[in-house]
C-alpha cells in the first residue's frame, strides 16, 4: 500500500489506514447502519412515545426532551472525540486534516469533538459513555483488526443518528412555536424554551427554517450519508 504524504513512516499507520479502507469497502461503508425512519424512533424514545404537542405547557416539555436528547448526542460526540485523540496519537499526526478526510468529518468537527472529550469530567464516565456508545465499543473490540481509527469511524455513525434525532425534535419544537405565536405572547414562548427575549426566539425560528425549512421540506428527510472512499494517495490533499 502506498502511504499518503504527511503520514508518519510506521507500520501501525499503514495498517490502521489500510484496515479502515478495507472495513469501509467490506461493510459498504460502516457496520453500524441506520435507516431513514430511525431518527424519528430515537426522538420518540425521549418523548415517551408522544408525537403531538399543542400547548405552551407541552412546548416547555418538548424543550426538556430536546435538551435530554442533545446531551445524549453530546456524549456520543465526546466518545468519538476520545477515539479521535487516540487515533491521532497512534498515527503521530499533528492536525486534523488527514483524519477528517479518512472519517468523513469536517476539521472543525474533529477539533471540537476532541476538545469536548478533553474537558469531560474524569470522575464521571457518563460524560463519555452511554449504552449505545458501549454497544459500538463492544462491536469494534470484536473486529480482527480493531483500532481507535475504526472505533472513531463507527462512533461517527452513531453520533450522526443522534444528531438527526435532535433535528427531528427541533423541527417539531419550531413548528409548535410558529403555531403558538398566533395566540401566545412572544415573551411567554421565549421563557418556555429557555430564551431570554423575543429576539432570541425569532433567531431560533429563522435558524431552523433556513437549515431545515417548514413541514414538507425535503431537507427534513434524514439519511445516513457517506462520501466516496477517498483513494489513499489523495487523503493528504486538503
Amino acid at each position: 500500500m502506498t502511504r499518503p504524504a504527511g503520514f508518519p513512516d510506521s507500520d501501525q499507520a499503514s495498517h490502521w489506514i489500510e484496515d479502515l479502507v478495507w472495513h469501509r469497502q467490506t461493510y459498504k461503508q460502516s457496520k453500524y447502519r441506520w435507516w431513514d425512519n430511525e431518527p424519528i424512533l430515537v426522538a420518540s424514545e425521549f418523548t415517551g412515545g408522544r408525537h403531538s404537542f399543542t400547548t405552551i405547557g407541552e412546548l416547555r416539555e418538548l424543550e426538556t426532551y430536546r435538551l435530554a436528547l442533545s446531551e445524549y448526542a453530546l456524549t456520543c460526540q465526546r466518545a468519538m472525540g476520545v477515539a479521535l485523540k487516540q487515533a491521532r496519537t497512534g498515527l503521530r499526526l499533528q492536525g486534523w486534516n488527514h483524519l477528517s478526510r479518512l472519517l468523513d468529518l469536517e476539521v472543525q468537527e474533529c477539533a471540537e469533538s476532541a476538545y469536548l472529550a478533553t474537558w469531560a469530567d474524569p470522575y464521571d464516565d457518563r460524560e463519555i459513555s452511554n449504552p449505545q456508545v458501549q454497544r459500538i465499543e463492544k462491536m469494534c473490540a470484536g473486529f480482527l483488526f480493531a483500532s481507535p481509527l475504526l472505533l472513531a469511524w463507527e462512533l461517527r455513525q452513531l453520533w450522526a443518528l443522534y444528531q438527526a434525532a435532535e433535528n427531528v425534535l427541533e423541527d417539531t419544537l419550531v413548528d409548535l412555536l410558529v403555531e403558538l405565536s398566533e395566540r401566545c405572547w412572544p415573551g411567554d414562548l421565549a421563557r418556555a424554551v429557555g430564551l431570554v427575549g423575543e429576539h432570541g426566539l425569532q433567531d431560533r425560528i429563522e435558524r431552523q427554517r433556513s437549515h431545515r425549512g417548514a413541514v414538507g421540506d425535503p431537507r427534513r428527510c434524514e439519511h445516513q450519508v457517506f462520501r466516496p472512499i477517498p483513494p489513499i494517495a489523495d487523503i493528504s490533499a486538503g
